[in-house]
């Protein structure tokens, strides 16, 4: 603003030199009045004579031999017809007179202003005097010059009379049909009202819907079903509405559909007739072209206004033209769900406070925080109603009056599991399916129309398309083309996108397979979306699982990588026959089998007893029992996640809308002045303020956008990084904090075994031959390890200790062994080696952290147990008096040197047979067998660090990004790790915080003294971010600090996140979000929560699961973490240059617009072209090709789109712009050669804007701004910190260096056919001989102005090349040594010596 003041101050001053001061070409710069210019060929009135002998011989008619000579001045075959142009069409004025021939003459010194030169001129030529003027016709000779009388509408015409009876219909049936709909629903409402007011609930309203809440467990049938909680908070959260279809409504909605595209019909005939294309004559419809335009101006406006009504309400509006009624007697139901975006890296400004307030007002006035879908109402067999929402079927419950999800309850421990061992009935299993649907996930993908138009529904859209009309209309369909095929690339590019997504989720959720099912007492052939819960199925190998179930007979191996993104094998046994409750994902984990996982193996126990003893086939196939279906499995649960995220918002996309808000208030600004300019507001001049505001925010905008982060993205494909959020690219950008798995993350996929240390020996044994036997033979037998084929399955620690062991697994040797196992020969002969048999097992649960098997010694008929398990579970289940002094000691020493330690407990149950039966051991709980163990050493193994994770890790804190461990394992592990790969210096105190009776504990990990921690941290005197002393938390210190509200206080102090289950992760990467933006890096196993909930999560691993994730690689490096955060930084940096290069591109063309409409002049079309189409969009292209910089900057690009640096690169180079613009043209009204050679733009069609470039003004304005267009993209590309240096840019670069050749050539080279083409440095051809220039040989179209070129002199030309070029090195000393240089170091030094309070500092 403070620019357009300068302006209007300097065209005060220098008045005598601008035309709205004073007259062009009136005084040169010595005062002396400027010479007139002569004009060519002007056509004189036309003479009328009452005889035709008065006629001048020089106007005597002479008409070719076979024509004559008609009345109206022309020579034709025929004059039949033809009117006396003597009278003008006015019978008012007197007969008798006859036009003589036409005569043009040469004026040496034309006035323009003088409105009878011409005319005295002519008679002066012909020696015609005493001749009268029309309209007075005293003499026998009349000078006659008819007025123009326009053509014009009464508005009575029958097209008219048709629109305006249409307006009237529309206008009608919207009134009628909204009362009509009032009337309809008053009842409906009314009952509503009354219902709520009798039970004292209020109705639910809008403003409700995310506060309703439900404190009882919802049951729609008490027998055998209830509602699944989550569903149930999930339906508490909706505001279901029923809507019957009206044929009054079907018909109004239909009147609807038609007025738009009566709209769009409309538009397009306007700019057909302006183009001559609608009947062959240009304006041969609406008869003028400021008629046309004019009446594009309203329609255009009320179109606009129509469509932006509709898309504001368009998930409303088909519902709008329905009845509202009883939810569930309606067959369709409106549901509507409040959304709260969340605000990453949301600054507290108050400005920014208040902005959001005054946007929350809005969006909750037009409802645009609620999400709302329409769905249909369907019918069961039994007529119970339904619909389906996000995947979910809700049943309408009339006891209740409403609709809910439904879900069956088969029982809670295992005997009521066992129960429904027998299956269920065709017919129960045909009303399951009707109450909770198949058993599919449908996962609907749009058509590609329907994706389309789904994409350009929404209010950007609108403004594009808009612009675009008027682009079209104004005769610049060229650019509109460009730039609308730009604007619908960059769309398709989206709905690609998407639709690949979708694609990808439908595959995953939609696979269906035949599977046999026990029904009716018998095994049936079934689709797989037959199956419901209770029902029995065979479980088959190399099959995937179709359903969540509990297995019932035989043992399966389970490929879960799908699921939890762990690629090894599981092994799954039978659930029990007890009062133990059952636990999906805790101690029946290894009972139950998840949708979508893969059978790699079933093992068959023949001697298992089978509960369908009838059946003659169980003996050899396992068996399991649906417990869940379709969306409601674990993989649905994943896939719903996908679909239907919550959104979220960066503080870019606010920053953005605002800064949108202040162009569109400057745009209006500039619009007024436009018109005021360009016309005095005639409608010409509402075109060029159009044109304006649609440079000021370029409609390039959102798409360049898009593209940097689709150029991005594919960046990061060919990294092996694939993203499914093109949003959060940006985002990785700003990440302050990143997060860490341990194992298979930071260290390698698996653990080598690192030996055992005996109790009360003095130091660990590597060698399993000299290891203590009864330990041996437990490290060796006390797991879960199966083999298929040659591959062992199980977890990665007991295969690993188990190949350590060299035992071979065999087959069971008979029917009451589970395993028979053989040791390894201690001597190379054939001697017989030890056989051992698991007689019973017990799996590792994550509840119990321990596993256990008895197993009998074939050499001594002895029955050993042993108890496996962490270090910190076996001391409390072991005899307290076998338990070494220096237990906890010696465990910790082990996980100080990183270490992942096991202990290991036995009990001998003396000699089979003898001392105890097999029967006995059976019949053993898993407390009786595992009692009473004493403990015998420890099992060692080791994680090793994987060759780059010190690399990425260093890396990141140099790039000013806090590293934090968040890890299942030990803390000492954990501690051990984090030194080893720098998270930890070396001389950093490291104290660790675990809970014991209640109560934290703090211990210094290398002293192993107790401490105060409080104490100890105000002991260092360094700032909070600099204190030398790091903690360590175990899962169970965390959810302390989280219960007792203190977590927070040491959250930036702690480093690892010991023994953290998967929902603590989830809370730590939440806690951690509270401080900044946040990345969580794991392999997608049970970190998927924490990945799915951080701003940035990336999944070191490619399965099924690794989807929730919105960046995921195959790549397991942790230096992708790295390429993560340099592409993003570079991304956004990318996309501020773009940003700000068509924030430049738009105040450069409004500022070149305004002077060049200040004259009434404009730039030729093909300055356009070259400008719009080969300067903007090519470099908004090229911009997006900058690469990322080889390392991490120790800072991260700015988010603020309104920040500071930015409004001070921004206002910086648009003032250097403008005022080198404005004194281009002070520049040249100083010269004499120009002072008397201005454009005079009084007697011009400005509607006609190609024809009034031919001049000096239009030539160097536009030649001054195609260098700042062009130029301004380069500007932009500085700054290395994120983004490789300029220069490595080489697409920009050349066509940069494309560009200053080619306006170099322009201005530099005398009269040329490029130039002649943009109409610079040229002119008519006699013109050019007569300044001494060569003939020229190529085309030149005639010029419009007196003095028939616009060619500078040679000498100024190079004056102006120079003046160009100090143009481009003001900009780019502003650019680079002043905001990246100066300015910047000042702003990082003085937020050193004065942090801002908000920020927090982090200790990297």
């Amino acid at each position: 603003m403070k620019a357009v003041a300068a302006l209007l101050v300097l065209w005060v001053a220098l008045g005598q030199a601008l035309p709205i001061f004073e007259t062009p070409n009136d005084y040169d710069l010595q005062g002396n009045a400027c010479p007139l210019k002569p004009a060519y060929n002007q056509v004189c009135p036309t003479l009328c004579v009452t005889n035709y002998n008065l006629c001048p011989s020089a106007m005597t008619a002479s008409c070719p031999v076979g024509q004559q000579f008609c009345l109206d001045g022309t020579c034709a075959e025929s004059c039949e017809g033809i009117a006396n142009i003597c009278d003008c069409g006015d019978s008012t004025m007197p007969a008798g007179y006859v036009p003589c021939a036409a005569l043009s003459v040469n004026i040496t010194q034309f006035d323009p202003r003088n409105a009878s030169q011409i005319q005295d001129v002519c008679a002066s030529t012909v020696n015609m005097t005493g001749a009268s003027s029309y309209p007075a016709y005293t003499t026998a000779s009349v000078w006659v010059t008819c007025p123009v009388v326009l053509p014009y509408f009464t508005w009575t015409e029958p097209m008219w009379l048709f629109v305006w009876a249409y307006i009237g219909f529309q206008a009608a049936v919207l009134v009628l049909w909204h009362m009509y709909k009032l009337a309809r629903e008053r009842q409906f409402h009314r009952a509503t009202l009354a219902t709520a007011t009798a039970s004292s609930t209020p109705p639910v309203s809008e403003k409700q819907i995310s506060e309703k809440a439900m404190d009882e467990k919802k049951q729609v049938d008490t027998s055998d079903s209830n509602s699944d909680t989550s569903s149930i908070s999930e339906y508490e959260r909706l505001r279901i509405r029923g809507f019957k279809n009206d044929i009054f409504g079907y018909f109004t909605m239909g009147s609807v559909i038609l007025t738009s595209l009566l709209y769009i019909i409309f538009l397009g005939c306007l700019v057909s007739d302006n183009y001559g294309t609608l009947n062959g004559v240009a304006n041969g419809v609406f008869l003028t072209g400021d008629l046309t335009s004019q009446i594009f101006c309203v329609v255009w406006h009320c179109a606009g206004t129509w469509f932006a009504v509709l898309l504001i309400y368009k998930s409303r509006l088909v519902n709008y033209f329905r009845i509202e009624s009883n939810a569930h007697l309606c067959p369709h139901i409106q549901i509507e769900r409040k959304q709260e975006p969340l605000i990453f890296l949301d600054d507290g400004t108050k400005w920014l406070a208040r902005f959001r307030q005054w946007e929350a007002t809005l969006t909750r006035r037009f409802g645009w925080d609620i999400l709302v879908k329409t769905t249909r109402v369907r019918k069961t067999s039994n007529n119970v109603s339904y619909f389906v929402f996000q995947c979910m079927r809700y049943i309408y419950n009339p006891e209740r009056n409403r609709f809910e999800p439904y879900e069956y309850d088969l029982g809670s421990t295992h005997g009521e599991l066992r129960k429904w061992t027998n299956g269920i009935t065709s017919e129960e299993a045909h009303q399951r399916t009707e109450l909770i649907g198949p058993n599919v996930i449908h996962v609907k993908v749009p058509s590609i129309p329907r994706a389309i138009v789904q994409e350009f529904t929404s209010l950007l859209y609108l403004y594009q398309l808009m612009c675009m009309w008027v682009w079209y209309f104004f005769t610049y369909y060229k650019m509109g083309a460009v730039q609308t095929c730009v604007i619908v690339l960059a769309a398709l590019v989206r709905v690609f996108m998407r639709l690949r997504g979708d694609y990808q989720i439908r595959d995953m959720a939609g696979q269906q397979a035949p599977v046999n099912v026990y029904r009716d007492g018998e095994w049936l052939d079934v689709s797989s979306s037959e199956l419901v819960p209770g029902d029995i199925f065979h479980v088959e190998e190399q099959a995937i699982v179709p359903c969540d179930a509990v297995l019932f007979y035989g043992e399966v191996v389970v490929n879960e990588s799908a699921l939890t993104g762990e690629a090894n094998p599981v092994r799954k046994v039978p659930i029990g026959n007890d009062a133990q409750v059952y636990e999906r994902n805790g101690a029946n984990k290894s009972s139950s089998l998840f949708a979508g996982t893969v059978i790699d193996q079933v093992n068959m126990n023949i001697h298992q007893q089978t509960d369908l003893s009838s059946d003659n086939h169980t003996s050899s196939r396992a068996y399991a029992l649906v417990l869940n279906t379709g969306i409601t499995t674990e993989k649905g649960n994943l896939i719903q996640k996908i679909l239907y995220p919550s959104p979220v918002s960066f503080i870019f996309n606010e920053h953005i809308k605002i800064a949108i808000g202040i162009l569109l208030v400057w745009g209006l600004i500039a619009f007024a002045l436009s018109i005021y300019l360009m016309g005095r507001g005639n409608i010409t001049s509402w075109f060029y303020g159009i044109f304006v505001i649609s440079e000021i925010f370029s409609p390039l905008l959102p798409a360049a956008f898009t593209i940097n982060q689709s150029v991005c993205a594919a960046r990061l494909r060919r990294k092996q990084i694939n993203c499914i959020d093109l949003p959060r690219i940006n985002l990785s950008g700003k990440v302050r904090i990143f997060c860490f798995d341990k194992t298979g993350t930071l260290t390698k996929e698996g653990l080598e075994f690192n030996g055992t240390h005996k109790a009360n020996d003095e130091k660990a044994q590597t060698d399993p031959r000299l290891m203590d036997p009864v330990l041996a033979m437990g490290v060796a037998t006390c797991h879960a390890v199966t083999q298929v084929k040659d591959r062992f399955i199980g977890n990665p620690v007991d295969i690993e200790s188990f190949r350590a062991m060299e035992w071979t697994l065999q087959p069971a040797a008979a029917a009451e062994y589970l395993d028979t196992l053989v040791a390894p020969a201690d001597k190379p002969d054939n001697a017989p080696r030890k056989t051992v048999h698991v007689v019973r097992r017990f799996e590792f649960v994550h509840a119990r952290a321990s596993q256990s098997v008895a197993v009998l010694d074939t050499e001594t008929n002895r029955v050993h147990v042993y108890l496996k398990g962490s270090f910190e579970k076996i001391k409390t289940m072991c005899n307290y008096d076998s338990l070494p002094a220096n237990y906890d000691d010696l465990a910790a020493e082990y996980a100080k040197e990183g270490c992942y330690v096991l202990s290991m407990a036995h009990r001998d149950l003396g000699e089979l047979g003898k001392d105890i039966e097999l029967k006995e051991i059976k019949q053993m709980s898993r407390d009786d067998l595992e009692k009473g163990c004493d403990f015998i050493g420890f099992v060692l193994f080791r994680n090793m660090l994987k060759h780059d994770t010190a690399e990425a890790i260093a890396e990141l804190k140099e790039g000013d990004t806090r590293v934090v461990m968040i890890t299942g394992d030990t803390a000492l592990t954990g501690i051990f790790i984090a030194r080893e790969c720098g998270m930890i210096a070396p001389h950093q105190r490291v104290i660790l915080g675990d809970c014991k009776a209640g109560q934290m504990q703090w211990t210094d990990v290398d002293s192993g003294e107790t401490v105060d921690v409080d104490g100890v941290l105000s002991k260092d005197l360094h700032e909070e971010h600099e204190k030398q002393i790091e903690l360590a938390l175990t899962g169970r210190a965390f959810e302390f600090l989280c219960q007792q509200d203190k977590m927070r206080h040491y959250l930036l102090h702690t480093r690892v996140f010991a023994r953290m289950t998967p929902t603590d992760k989830v809370d730590c990467v939440k806690l951690h979000m509270e401080k900044g933006v946040v990345a969580m890096c794991g392999d997608g196993g049970n970190d998927c929560g924490a990945l799915r909930a951080a701003h940035v999560g990336l999944a070191l691993s490619d399965a099924e699961a690794s989807i929730v994730s919105p960046f995921s690689t195959n790549n397991r490096s942790v230096l992708q973490a790295v390429e993560l955060l340099r592409q993003g930084r570079s991304a956004l940096a990318t996309s501020f240059a773009n940003y700000k290069y068509l924030i430049f591109y738009g105040e450069t063309m409004a500022f070149w617009e305004l002077i060049m409409f200040y004259f009434t002049v404009i730039g030729s079309q093909p300055v356009w072209i070259a400008i719009d189409g080969c300067t903007t969009t090519p470099m908004t292209i090229a911009i997006t090709q900058a690469l990322p910089a080889a390392k991490l900057a120790p800072s991260r690009p700015t988010a603020k789109p309104i920040g500071i640096q930015t409004l001070a690169s921004c206002f910086g180079v648009i003032f250097i712009n403008f005022w080198f613009l404005t004194m281009s043209v002070v520049w040249l009204f100083k010269q004499d050669w120009f002072i008397c050679n201005q454009f005079d733009a009084s007697s011009i069609n400005s509607a006609q804007w190609w024809l009034i470039g031919d001049n000096y003004e239009a030539e160097i304005i536009s030649l001054v701004a195609m260098t700042q267009f062009f130029h301004n993209a380069f500007i932009v590309n500085f700054g290395s910190v994120h983004r490789r240096h300029w220069y490595r840019n080489y697409l920009l670069v050349f066509i940069w260096c494309c560009f200053f050749v080619f306006i170099s050539y322009l201005t530099l080279a005398p009269p040329n056919p490029l130039g002649c083409i943009f109409r610079i440095n040229c002119g008519d051809p006699a013109i050019l001989e007569q300044m001494g220039y060569p003939t020229p040989w190529w085309y030149i179209e005639p010029y419009n102005s007196p003095l028939g070129h616009n060619v500078l002199p040679v000498w100024f030309r190079w004056q102006l090349w120079g003046y160009m070029i100090a143009n481009m090195v003001a900009v780019v000393i502003w650019e680079r040594f002043v905001v990246l240089g100066v300015a910047r170091k000042w702003a990082i030094k003085r937020a050193q010596r004065n942090p801002d309070p908000k920020r927090i500092r982090f200790k990297l």
